[in-house]
């Protein structure tokens, strides 16, 4: 985002205050410094930042200059060194040890999951340190030893400032039920103990006082609840997504408390008179849910398309709370659509609950993820929220940083336990077995049926042949077809049965899935699943990279394993790799970097070779067999030409001559026929 562009808008529209929420520029000392402040306004007419200074913005939103602070106060924090590239981070792993793994590459300006890498061996660093550097704006990494396993929880302290000297804080809240380094449900309080959690509210006020922080900020710590170990991790100097646990057991708002900050001349004291020596004890328990669109039945792929407001049903009653982007109720338009793009986060809504014990919150969220439901195409990850609170792990208290990655398979299992007990809604209007779409043929009845005996003519012709010229030519072909049966029917989303058709003497069996609404290149195109063939993009997304051979390098050659196309989703990268060796023979319509392609786009065409795939069916032992022979056959060459005669033989068998890489390949490999080509020369 453009922090000047926002700032004009402002500017032209008369703002007095922008609050920068928790996007991607409210942690920017650069979009701060385009406005005034409470204790630097001079003009009526200037607007200010709601947050804090921009001298505590450099500080805080550099993850390693945090970390220098918390050291000079005598703060814990773990082991860590700024990287410039991949060379330093395998020195930084050198130099910790027999220990040194796992590490954590992370992005000084990273944040939401964006930017951090788990690296567990070094041959995991290269891929790591690319992926944090292309997620961070600032292209600044430093690594970290990583604090990770059973017993770690990710705490954080609401800390609330004045920008006087005045600091207190609002407690702490654990968010250690993460996927990916995002958290997906946080509570307030903690699950430790009160002595405990103490250390941490001492260290994050003593830090922000020293900052003289103004506003809201966090303070995140990991700790470890076996050892009574802690550490520092970072400053989070603006609002976070799960504020709302905190609001719900503290009973206050804390936008507002934003606000009134953000006046000249207001102290905490006048803000927060009960809190601003004593903080007083939070009130009961809240659990905070982030309803994402996600897939868990795709690895928790981004799942995009189009939200109807009548495809939403919320959770409600005392004590659940729901805050989201997508309105319903009375006062909705049920004919706007909501898209979930590719470019911004995936969060759909958080759902808060609020009870007297940490039991009977856990009850009522159980009951809130039963409530909720969306049809349509888009995919939510409800069944892992139920199953998290319904865990016994969860209820234990025992949940650390890796534990929902860990149980994945066992929460998605009881969590659809749990969903499979909401009570069945009757139906009305259209029948199971029939569908109710509507039509331009007469939009003040607005309906036509769609039930088994509906019958269609399909008329098919190339694209370029205008319809009413393709009726009457020999392009267009013209089939009958008619619903036999419905089975399953979730149109658009999905629709099945069987189909008596023109195209089959007997009847065929159908089932048609809307892969996406989200909004994607026309000019691209889908990969066929049964031509091998076809390499598809299993993901959908924003190209961002593309292996050599697809962006026109000359005589490319992907091998097994190596990046295809790099996607960008919700400002993180994800890599697909490509599953088999081979040349390109045709790159996908459309495929560019900058492109946003949809799941099952055609990335390329491989040039499909026997000899590659017969490879694969030649016995390892006689691989080694002929190996073994040139290896012992190349030397006596050696002794008969001289080594640049060799030299050019090793070019022309393993780069200019497919016939012959291929047939060397069969046997020991590319890599193999170069290092006996080494040995042989030297």
């Amino acid at each position: 985002m453009d922090p000047e562009h926002v700032a004009g808008i402002a500017h032209r529209t008369g703002c007095t205050h922008v609050h920068p929420g928790y996007g991607f520029l409210s942690e920017s000392p650069k979009f701060a410094s385009l406005f005034s402040h409470p204790a630097t306004s001079t003009s009526s007419e200037s607007i200010t930042f709601v947050g804090p200074s921009v001298d505590i913005l450099e500080i805080a939103s550099d993850k390693m200059r945090s970390r220098e602070l918390a050291s000079s106060l005598g703060v814990p924090v773990a082991p860590g060194i700024r990287v410039a590239s991949t060379s330093d981070v395998r020195q930084f792993v050198a130099s910790r040890g027999t220990k040194a793994l796992p590490i954590v590459l992370k992005a000084l300006d990273g944040g939401g999951g964006r930017g951090i890498r788990l690296v567990n061996s070094e041959e995991e660093i290269e891929d790591a340190y690319k992926r944090c550097l292309g997620e961070s704006p600032s292209k600044q990494i430093f690594a970290e030893k990583a604090l990770v396993g059973a017993g770690w929880k990710h705490i954080e302290v609401q800390i609330v400032g004045d920008g006087r000297g005045g600091v207190t804080h609002l407690w702490e809240r654990e968010c250690s039920v993460q996927r990916r380094f995002q958290k997906v449900v946080e509570m307030a309080p903690s699950t430790l103990s009160r002595s405990a959690v103490q250390p941490l509210l001492d260290a994050a006020t003593k830090m922000a006082r020293h900052l003289k922080y103004a506003g809201l900020g966090t303070f995140e710590f990991l700790v470890n609840a076996h050892a009574q170990e802690w550490i520092f991790l970072e400053i989070n100097p603006r609002i976070q997504v799960e504020h709302t646990v905190t609001e719900e057991i503290m009973d206050l708002d804390l936008v507002r408390i934003q606000l009134l900050l953000s006046m000249p001349g207001i102290s905490l004291e006048d803000v927060l008179p009960r809190h601003e020596r004593t903080p007083r004890p939070s009130q009961g328990h809240a659990i905070q849910l982030r309803l994402v669109a996600e897939d868990p039945d795709a690895s928790f792929r981004l799942s995009p398309g189009t939200v109807k407001a009548s495809d939403l049903s919320w959770p409600a009653g005392k004590g659940i709370r729901v805050d989201s982007w997508l309105s319903t109720g009375p006062r909705a338009d049920s004919r706007v659509d909501y898209t979930v793009g590719v470019d911004f986060d995936s969060l759909l809504a958080k759902v808060i609950v609020r009870a007297g014990t940490i039991e009977e919150a856990t009850a009522k969220a159980q009951r809130a993820m039963r409530e909720f439901n969306l049809s349509g195409e888009v995919k939510t990850n409800v069944e892992l929220l139920a199953g998290i609170v319904a865990h016994r792990h969860w209820k234990e208290g025992s949940v650390h940083t890796r534990w929902l990655e860990a149980n994945t398979d066992d929460l998605l299992r009881t969590g659809r336990e749990v969903l499979s007990a909401r009570k069945v809604q009757p139906q009305t209007g259209a029948s199971a077995s029939s569908l109710t779409l509507p039509t331009d043929a007469d939009s003040s009845s607005g309906t036509l049926l769609l039930q088994p005996g509906s019958s269609f003519q399909l008329s098919i012709s190339p694209a370029h042949v205008p319809v009413s010229d393709a009726r009457d030519s020999d392009a267009s072909q013209t089939h009958n077809l008619v619903l036999s049966t419905i089975g399953h029917n979730a149109f658009p989303s999905q629709l099945s049965g069987t189909l008596t058709t023109s195209l089959s003497p007997s009847p065929l069996a159908f089932s048609l899935t809307q892969l996406s609404a989200m909004p994607t290149s026309s000019q691209v195109e889908f990969a066929n699943p049964h031509d091998p063939t076809h390499l598809a993009c299993p993901l959908a997304g924003r190209i961002v990279e593309l292996h050599p051979a697809l962006v026109g390098s000359p005589d490319a050659f992907i091998q097994t394993g190596e990046p295809l196309v790099i996607v960008s989703v919700m400002k993180m990268e994800s890599v697909v790799t490509a599953a088999k060796s081979g040349r390109v023979k045709r790159i996908g319509r459309g495929i560019e970097v900058g492109t946003v392609i949809s799941e099952g786009t055609l990335v390329c065409l491989e040039n499909a070779r026997d000899a590659t795939r017969l490879r694969e069916h030649i016995p390892p032992v006689t691989r080694f067999l002929c190996g073994s022979l040139l290896s012992v056959s190349l030397p006596m060459m050696a002794q008969l030409v001289s080594p640049y005669k060799l030299l050019f033989v090793k070019q022309l068998v393993t780069e200019k001559y497919e016939l012959w890489r291929v047939f060397t390949s069969f046997f020991i490999g590319g890599s193999g026929i170069n290092f006996i080509f080494d040995v042989a020369m030297f």
